[in-house]
């Protein structure tokens, strides 16, 4: 095996000890174990595990959370020489990632190409099984779907543990935001918009006891995970408001001060327009989509966009204005639409360009 397996760990059960001891019998040669601020009644396990020589136990006072339980593993694998060009591979303390499958992982590592390390490798579960708890199988279906249309990347398990990450991205991600479990989604969406591939490899699906080992806390974590997936959304969205204020404001300004003629309130909608989509496109470029691409094929893709939409607006209303409701209720409808539609260009055909920075990847 030649990736170092990290797995973080709370409060574990006593068969951790059995599942490394698995592990390093099959090859496994290093293992960075991080004790979160398990409860003292615990630490015989990792007093037994740092016997190993194959393990190095990291440990946290207090919990943190597994976010910064893996950027402080991957931390202290990027100071030491020894590991230096190693891969990694991320498994879960609970039993539920296999060791036949974490073998796997590390074989197709190898296999894709070991200098390949412009990708991120996935170990999937398959959520179609009967026996899967509906609160994952609920949860990871949306998620997925979410994912999908934001960052047009099938994966189908966006909650696995069970990751291969090649050298070359640890500092990357020891720069993330993130010290629970939202970090593992914030992971998955700044890879996809580093345009850097995922390599999918699907696993068992296993539950012990109904996944009852599991410090996933449904509220407060699906809270920040969602946070980390339609974050870049709202940025989306609070851009659109400021765009739309700067218009408004801009369309008084001059309707107050342009001189009194037949035109003056064409003239002021048009500068006030200029000025608040000039906005609209630094803030979408720069700060939504961070887009690194050359700025003016971005600039024209951009106002093609939105005279495409602004024709849209108005052909679809028009062909709808034959049902009884009003227009402005229909009108309503169409701009909500081809609001996500305006995203989704955006996001993948204007600015779609993000430089990579994990260490010249």
């Amino acid at each position: 095996m030649n990736s170092i397996v990290i797995i973080p760990a709370l409060n574990p059960p006593e068969h951790l000890i059995f599942y490394v001891d698995e592990l390093i019998e099959s090859g496994a040669a290093e293992l960075v174990i991080v004790d979160d601020g398990s409860s003292p009644e615990k630490q015989f396990i990792f007093k037994e595990l740092s016997l190993r020589p194959q393990c190095h136990v990291l440990v946290h006072k207090n919990n943190l959370g597994k976010g910064r339980a893996l950027k402080d593993a991957f931390s202290y694998i990027l100071s030491e020489e020894k590991y230096y060009g190693k891969s990694v591979i991320t498994a879960d303390s609970d039993g539920q990632h296999l060791v036949r499958d974490i073998l796997r992982l590390d074989a197709q590592m190898q296999l894709t190409n070991p200098a390949d390390t412009s990708r991120l490798y996935l170990g999937c579960r398959n959520f179609d099984k009967e026996d899967i708890p509906w609160r994952s199988r609920f949860g990871n279906r949306l998620t997925s779907v979410l994912f999908r249309l934001l960052y047009k990347e099938s994966v189908m398990d966006t909650q696995t543990g069970l990751r291969g990450i090649p050298y070359a991205l640890l500092e990357l991600l020891t720069q993330l935001k993130g010290e629970r479990f939202e970090f593992e989604m914030n992971m998955l969406t700044e890879i996809a918009l580093k345009k850097i591939p995922f390599e999918i490899v699907e696993i068992e699906t296993i539950y012990l006891d109904n996944n009852s080992e599991s410090h996933f806390r449904p509220v407060a974590d699906s809270f920040r995970i969602y946070g980390i997936l339609l974050g870049n959304f709202f940025k989306y969205f609070i851009s659109s408001v400021l765009s739309a204020l700067l218009d408004l404001a801009i369309f008084i300004l001059g309707d107050r001060l342009l001189p009194d003629s037949s035109f003056h309130i064409l003239e002021a909608t048009v500068i006030a327009r200029m000025v608040s989509s000039l906005f609209n496109y630094w803030c979408n470029r720069k700060i939504v989509f961070q887009d690194k691409g050359n700025t003016k094929d971005s600039l024209l893709k951009y106002y093609f966009l939105c005279i495409l939409v602004m024709l849209s607006s108005a052909g679809l209303v028009s062909l709808f204005s034959f049902l009884p409701i009003p227009n402005a209720v229909i009108k309503a409808v169409v701009d909500t639409i081809l609001y996500l539609f305006n995203y989704y260009i955006q996001r993948h055909f204007i600015f779609s360009y993000r430089a990579n920075t994990s260490g010249g990847i």
